[in-house]
């Protein structure tokens, strides 16, 4: 009876319920820093290397919890852990605010220059960008070069181009955007 009595009471500590197990270290990582995200699209790497692999990316003025330093690399944290960044690819609340604030259309890219030393005059274009800062079309408004060759030139330019996306209450806007090129 006492032998049964025994096995009962292991059985029933076994069943009872265990407190959970301890969170992942990163998970009680006090953050260091926040910044927020100041290129279109930002990496994050399993280890402080171009050539790692990358586990996550973040967008364009999203925050980012900064866990630790290392030369020009930053530890983050993701939604699984923490992973490392480019310090560079990060800007600070005032920029970020300024950034906001006044939605402008900036080039991360801009087009690049179509020369013609013997031309004079000036030629108008518009370009519409899509809500990750991509030019996906592009045409002229006014010329007074008179030269296909260089209009041509300058659209493909100018198409070619790449935009930081412009975010206006947390959402990314299309837009399009007025470039001229004088000779």
């Amino acid at each position: 009876m006492r032998k049964i009595a025994i096995a009962l009471t292991l059985v029933a500590l076994a069943c009872t319920s265990r407190p959970p197990a301890a969170p992942p270290a990163d998970a009680v990582r006090t953050a260091i820093d926040t910044k927020y995200v100041g290129v279109p699209s930002m990496k994050v790497f399993a280890e402080p290397a171009d050539v790692a692999p990358v586990i996550t990316e973040y967008g364009y003025t999203e925050t980012v919890s900064i866990l630790s330093r290392r030369g020009d690399w930053v530890e983050v944290r993701t939604v699984d852990g923490s992973g490392w960044s480019k310090a560079a690819d990060l800007i600070g609340a005032a920029d970020v605010k300024a950034i906001l604030d006044n939605p402008t259309p900036r080039f991360l890219t801009a087009p690049v220059t179509v020369p013609q030393p013997s031309a004079h005059g000036m030629i108008a274009m518009v370009a519409r960008v899509n809500t990750d800062g991509d030019v996906v079309e592009a045409w002229k408004l006014a010329d007074s070069t008179h030269s296909k060759k260089l209009i041509d030139a300058n659209l493909a330019a100018l198409r070619q181009a790449k935009f930081y996306p412009i975010v206006q209450k947390g959402q990314r806007l299309t837009f399009t955007y007025e470039y001229d090129v004088t000779y």
